[in-house]
């Protein structure tokens, strides 16, 4: 049965928004800014995963108390769990396996790390003499510091996760590679979670969306080349952690409603553990860090409090503490606790309460979807995004003579700068919490269109051409700079006038036409002169452009 009445949970939508937001920096121009944006991600996701683990290590210790305790009324739940959790620990080793095998073989050889504080050198092969990761001093890399070890470089590459993950053929991914297997094992294993859960599938959101999506044309694409074809190394990884996250997230929502079922009834358990389930571990400066705690196999008819920071705290109606606090420092923040709970003959235990998350600096980013400057009276495409904030709620706002107008897709915009500006700045305006905040400001030179260049008959200046071929109706063409990359419609450029001069002799000419008088100087010229002009062309954001043709008569 599947799980589509039951909503998604907060850490959920949290690990859906961290990993839609990065995607969609995935077809950029990636600056060390983004870089470490996925470095700090990652690294977050990958402590939060470990946290979950550690969660779920203490449920199941809670039911393997249950079990000895009243083994008649746990044994069906219980096996049920247990079914879970290998079913959990062999998707989670799989995507462990592919995430090692890829650093490992395919991104980085060694690590080379100095420990923050000392002069020490941390030093660790990740790959043997055959070109195979080792997989066990990839995790060791990985547990000890995170994805910080990493180079620009290596995380900036966008051919590698392809190749290693879909094949040489995009539209056709190899099925013995990683991102078919990682779908079909993802696929069977919540099929088969949904057939442990039986009737009570429709209490577990089981996340793990497999179906495709679109690419930045629009096209409609698989699962496997939206995650992994055309992305950067960053954002591969940031997709197998996040797979792994929901795949534990997943695990832990399916235990804990079947825990829940077995402690609904009048058992007496020992001893009780602290679970601390954030909204969400990666938060923005001036964002608000909030978690609801609660105490397993605990009666929510009976009150709790708690100490959590400094905060004094009572469980409400669920039996759940929720502790919110303002995040204005940056880096990772700890918070620290103690719970106090009624034992059942009156007196009080404490537990401790312990969890840790990551408060980031908001960074706006403004990225030319074209060239490095922005010209005038042309449309400049860019793109607007920031680390851990919707594209939906950027707004950039132009300070300068000109307009942005929205483009095709999200984050997509339209700059056109104003005739006559020499620079103007883009701000970027965020909808953090409800509040407007500002998270970045960049400044542009504003460049004029480069002067065109002129044709006749398809003939570049510096050619020859033939006297024949040139009549009182033959029409010099004004083209676009060739080294100019931008595009610009041809009606958009116009020859206004022409100083046409053969040897001594020059006439003045309104539009592209030559006329009879120029027809009759080039009739009577020798061979081996030049034929000059000097056009006045009206270019698209108003100006006019000289642009000078000089050609051999022959």
């Amino acid at each position: 049965m599947g799980a589509t009445n039951c909503p998604e949970t907060p850490r959920q939508k949290m690990i859906t928004m961290m990993y839609l937001v990065y995607t969609a920096m995935l077809a950029l121009n990636v600056s060390a800014e983004v870089i470490n944006g996925f470095k700090s991600v990652a690294t977050a996701m990958h402590e939060s995963n470990k946290n979950i683990s550690a969660k779920l290590e203490d449920t199941y210790t809670n039911f393997d108390l249950a079990m000895k305790n009243s083994p008649e009324k746990v044994k069906e739940m219980y096996n049920r769990a247990q079914e879970i959790r290998q079913l959990s620990k062999d998707i989670t080793a799989y995507i462990d396996s592919m995430e090692y095998s890829f650093i490992g073989g395919h991104v980085a050889s060694n690590v080379s790390y100095k420990v923050p504080g000392t002069d020490k050198e941390w030093e660790l092969q990740l790959r043997d003499e055959a070109g195979n990761a080792i997989h066990e001093n990839v995790k060791t890399a990985l547990d000890s510091i995170g994805y910080e070890w990493f180079t620009d470089k290596q995380l900036e590459d966008n051919h590698e996760p392809a190749k290693f993950f879909i094949g040489p053929d995009v539209n056709n991914p190899d099925p013995n590679l990683g991102a078919v297997q990682i779908k079909e094992k993802i696929l069977r294993y919540k099929q088969r979670i949904n057939e442990v859960l039986g009737e009570d599938s429709t209490n577990v959101k089981l996340a793990l969306n497999m179906n495709g999506g679109y690419d930045k044309e629009g096209n409609e694409v698989s699962w496997e080349k939206l995650n992994f074809n055309e992305v950067i190394t960053g954002a591969a990884l940031v997709t197998l952690t996040r797979l792994k996250a929901e795949t534990m997230n997943a695990e832990y929502d399916a235990v804990n409603m079947l825990y829940k079922k077995v402690s609904k009834g009048d058992m007496t358990f020992s001893d009780v553990a602290m679970i601390s389930r954030p909204r969400s571990t990666y938060i923005l400066q001036g964002g608000t860090y909030e978690t609801k705690i609660n105490v397993a196999a605990y009666d929510s008819k009976q009150q709790f409090r708690a100490t959590i920071n400094g905060q004094n705290l009572v469980s409400g109606d669920s039996g759940t503490v929720v502790y919110k606090t303002t995040c204005n420092n940056l880096g990772p923040q700890r918070i620290t606790g103690t719970a106090y709970v009624t034992s059942p003959d009156g007196g009080t235990k404490e537990y401790p309460i312990n969890d840790v998350y990551f408060v980031a600096k908001p960074a706006g980013v403004v990225q030319l979807d074209g060239l490095q400057v922005v010209y005038a009276g042309l449309d400049n495409p860019i793109t607007v995004s920031a680390a851990g904030i919707d594209t939906r709620n950027l707004k950039p706002v132009l300070d300068g003579q000109g307009t942005i107008t929205p483009g095709a897709g999200e984050g997509k915009y339209i700059l056109k700068p104003a005739a006559g500006q020499k620079n103007l700045n883009i701000h970027i305006d965020a909808t953090i919490d409800k509040k407007i905040t500002r998270v970045g400001s960049y400044r542009y030179i504003v460049k004029d269109i480069p002067a065109p260049v002129l044709s006749i008959n398809g003939i570049q200046s510096g050619d020859k051409i033939a006297r024949k071929d040139l009549t009182a109706n033959t029409v010099v063409v004004a083209l676009k700079d060739p080294g100019f990359l931008l595009k610009i419609d041809p009606k958009m450029i116009r020859i206004v006038k022409m100083l046409v001069s053969v040897g001594t002799k020059e006439e003045n000419v309104t539009g592209p036409r030559f006329n009879a008088s120029i027809e009759s100087m080039i009739r009577k010229a020798t061979k081996g002169e030049k034929l000059v002009i000097i056009a006045t062309v009206m270019m698209p954001d108003g100006k006019t452009k000289q642009s000078q043709y000089t050609v051999t008569l022959k």
